[in-house]
Formats: C-alpha cells, structure tokens, sequence
C-alpha cells in the first residue's frame, strides 16, 4: 500500500514554490467547496479572518457584489459547488477557481475567472497541501496579511517521524472500537480525522465539540466500552474532559496556528491510513461516493447544461 501522506513535505513545498495570480484586496470573503475540497475552508475558520468569511458546502450560496469567492473543486467536476459557483456568478466576478480541470474550469474559462491549476491523479484528500498553501497566499494578497508559508512545509518536515509513530498507536487502539474525536479550538480539525477514516478505512467515526459534548455527549462514557474518545486538548477544560472519559490526548505540538494545522492534519491522515491496513481496506479506492455523485449531477444537470 502507498502511503501518499509520505510525500506531504513535498506537496507543501511545492505549493509554497508556486506561484499565484494577482488579486484584489478581499472585503468580505466566501468559500465555495465541500469534502475533501471542503475542509480546507473550515480550517481557514482557526485563522480568525479580519473580513466576514462564509463557508458553504453545498449549493446554496449568498454573495454580493463585494463578496470575493474562493471556488473549490479538486476534480473540478463536484455538482454542488458547480451550481454554487455559477449562482455566484450572478452576482459577482470576483471569484478565484482552484480546481485541476473539468466543469469548473471551462467554467471559469468561460468566465475570465483566475485559475490555481492543481495536480491530477490523486484523491482530493491527498491534495489538502496544496489547496491549503494556495488559499494562504491568496489571503496574504487580499488582506495584505503575513502567514508564514514556510512554516507548513517545517512542521510536517519536522514532526513526520512522531506524527507517524502517534498515527500508528491510535491506529491499533481503534480497531474494534468507535472514534470520536473531541475538540474546543481545534474542532475543523477534528473534523478531519472524522473524514480521514471514514475515507480511508472504511470505518466509523465521528466528532463533536468541546465543551457542548460535556452536556449530553458525555454520558456515553458511564456504560458503554464501543467507543474510543480523542481529545485535542486545547485548554484546561478540555483537559478535565479528557481525564474524566479517559481519552487518549493529542496536544497540539507547535505555538503556531500554520503548523499545528499542517501536523495535526497529517497525523489524522497517517493515522488513518495505517488504520486502513490494519483492516486490509485500499485507502485510495472509493465505493459508494463515486455513486452518490453521480446520482447528485443527475439531480442538476439540467440547471449545468443550461449555464
């Protein structure tokens, strides 16, 4: 089995190396994207924007004139974020397309629309470096912020051999069990361990904040052993919480916002993977999505063809 969260260093590298269109400054921002193209727009939410920021997975939008749009779409093929970037266009042009082809980019072509061109032949998932460097260096244009970029590429770089190692051990304590990953802060990246399991290994999983969870959630914990709480602990409260359902812990390794996400995301991806081998799934192939997708375009077409 390839691992392709091996080559992440990489990814991020090159995504730092390449370069970007000139934009405008950005007064209020939208997200257009949803699942593997999607996360990244929810873990731009850590970030704390200085603009009004909205993300919508689905094809329901609501943009104005000023509303810059950030379309999202690795096959450049996703139904939902088809129709929800063509209701943009009604109302504006300010949009940027990352995508590495398909609809959205004949779209987009059509249209004038700046393209951040992706790499082809991966799962989206895979390609989370990339979509995640690119809309760093898009606000850094358009907010006249300062992220570090480098600092994605150092902290998968530096924290790979524990990530691995970390990915490996929460690995064979799930087996037989049900994650459910926990978080206050980190929340969109709990998220993410959801999805990466669910992706790559086939298996249940699922998520919930901190400390919402402490008021219901929780009570899981009095009587059931089916389940295996994680925490990314974040403060001392999700601390206590972690103690009282005894959670395994993740802490957050970095003072940095940029590096714990690219650590923290790589773990969830490494984790998963070696999940999927424990249970002698393929992480790469996919089942059941490729059919709800195609069920989905079948629903809008009409409204696609139309445009």
């Amino acid at each position: 089995m390839n691992n392709p969260y091996e080559k992440w260093p990489d990814y991020f590298q090159e995504a730092s190396n390449h370069d970007i269109p000139s934009i405008w400054k950005i007064e209020d921002l939208v997200y257009l994207g949803i699942g593997g193209s999607g996360i990244p727009g929810k873990i731009l939410e850590l970030l704390n924007l200085p603009v009004s920021y909205r993300l919508y997975r689905g094809y329901k939008v609501n943009v104005s004139e000023k509303s810059t749009v950030f379309a999202v779409s690795y096959s450049g093929n996703t139904t939902e974020t088809i129709v929800a970037l063509l209701s943009s266009l009604k109302k504006t042009k300010k949009i940027i397309v990352i995508t590495s082809g398909g609809k959205i980019e004949e779209i987009a072509n059509r249209n004038g629309l700046p393209i951040i061109k992706l790499p082809k032949g991966l799962q989206t998932r895979y390609v989370f470096p990339y979509i995640f460097t690119y809309l760093i260096k898009l606000l850094n244009e358009g907010l006249g912020t300062n992220y570090n970029i480098n600092e994605l590429s150092e902290s998968v770089k530096e924290s790979y051999s524990r990530m691995n190692e970390i990915g490996g051990l929460l690995a064979s304590q799930i087996v037989g069990k049900i994650p459910i990953i926990y978080s206050s802060t980190y929340l969109p990246i709990a998220e993410r361990f959801k999805q990466e399991i669910n992706e790559n290994a086939k298996y249940p999983a699922f998520y919930n904040e901190l400390p919402e969870a402490n008021h219901n959630e929780i009570e899981l914990y009095s009587s059931s052993s089916d389940f295996y709480p994680i925490v990314l602990v974040s403060d001392k409260l999700d601390e206590e919480t972690a103690n009282l359902i005894n959670a395994y812990k993740i802490y957050p390794p970095y003072s940095s916002v940029l590096k714990n996400i690219a650590s923290l995301t790589l773990l969830a991806g490494l984790a998963s993977v070696k999940l999927a081998l424990l249970l002698g799934v393929t992480p790469e192939r996919l089942n059941i999505i490729p059919k709800i997708r195609e069920k989905t375009f079948k629903l809008f077409e009409g409204e696609i063809n139309a445009s």
